[in-house]
């Protein structure tokens, strides 16, 4: 059995139903005025599209780090409402059930077929790599069913990111904080300055 499509998780709040009541608050008490201009403008060109053969209708899948590994075949599902990671990738980074915790409620497949989940667990998560990366917590609720990936990326992660996939171009930008680039400069000299030190750390 393969999960292509999962309702429910994590959107639109958090679990207690309190939780939900407050978000559908604020969706309809959202503040007047434009705010389109809160987010940078993100495109694609060509060469985001070099190497892949057009008129494809294949997934965008990523390599994320998690848990300090490099986890493959993640799928950016932009249909699916929960950040899902399998049990056969929980088990091969080394985490342990003891970490989960109770996720009281069932996750619906595409066809209604029910999921129960073991758990959910909070694990920091990085996108891409230097200067361009982002570094997010999310709680992935951890399912016990067969699949092609190793993890699920949703709406919820999504939207934090503030991503743009482009399914065309098999990709996905998101904007990161100013200054990182400085940031990271001011790291790489530091690191060079100890390199040269016998004393450093």
């Amino acid at each position: 059995m393969h999960v292509h499509m999962i309702n429910r998780g994590f959107a639109g709040g958090r679990i207690p139903r309190s939780s939900r009541k407050r978000h559908l608050k604020e969706l309809y008490h959202l503040e007047e005025g434009d705010r389109s201009s809160d987010f940078p403008i993100i495109a694609f060109t060509k060469e985001d599209a070099s190497g892949i053969i057009p008129e494809h209708d294949d997934p965008v899948v990523i390599t994320i780090i998690l848990a300090n590994a490099n986890l493959h075949r993640t799928l950016v599902d932009q249909g699916n409402s929960a950040d899902i990671l399998f049990k056969s990738a929980f088990d091969k980074l080394g985490l342990q059930e003891k970490e989960l915790r109770a996720y009281p409620n069932s996750l619906f497949e595409m066809g209604d077929a029910l999921i129960q989940p073991l758990g959910y667990i909070a694990l920091h998560t990085t996108f891409e790599k230097g200067t361009r990366s982002r570094t997010l917590s999310i709680d992935y609720i951890v399912v016990d069913v067969s699949s092609a990936y190793n993890t699920l990326i949703g709406q919820t992660t999504l939207n934090q990111l503030a991503a743009v996939v482009s399914t065309p171009h098999l990709c996905m930008k998101f904007p990161t904080p100013e200054g990182s680039q400085k940031l990271a400069q001011h790291c790489y000299n530091e690191s060079l300055n100890l390199k040269g030190d016998p004393r450093g750390k």
